[in-house]
């Protein structure tokens, strides 16, 4: 039992100090070091109108420059279409099968445009692919 108790070490090494050197590069944490003072000052300021949404910003932007540079003109506004401002990259997903609230085929009132169930062109109704009309 005296074996499992013993307090001295058992190697002898030399003590070091785990503090790093003051001189490293690293001595202030995890961060780039900062850039002159009116260089961070711009820098921060950049930042901050970044992270601000840019359709609060050019809204703002756009009406202090019509009051400041037109009086009281009256400006005919063009309205954006839906392919205007959507994203080139948008799936819209498959045309409609019919025009109209009517199916032509089913007679039904207000339902899909597009069968929701059928996979493919051969009419395969299916859910993901499984078929389930024997």
């Amino acid at each position: 039992m005296s074996r499992l108790l013993r307090l001295r070490p058992l190697l002898n090494l030399p003590r070091t100090s785990s503090r790093l050197s003051s001189t490293s590069a690293f001595s202030h944490g995890p961060a780039p070091p900062r850039l002159p003072a009116d260089q961070q000052a711009e820098f921060e300021r950049l930042q901050r109108q970044a992270s601000v949404s840019s359709a609060f910003q050019h809204l703002a932007t756009t009406t202090a420059t019509a009051t400041a540079t037109e009086p009281a003109t009256a400006t005919p506004t063009i309205a954006a279409t839906d392919e205007d401002t959507m994203h080139p990259n948008y799936v819209r997903g498959a045309p409609a099968e019919f025009e109209g609230d009517i199916n032509p085929r089913t007679g039904e009132v207000g339902g899909p445009k597009r069968e929701p169930l059928r996979w493919g062109s051969g009419g395969d109704w299916s859910y993901n692919g499984r078929v389930t009309d024997f």
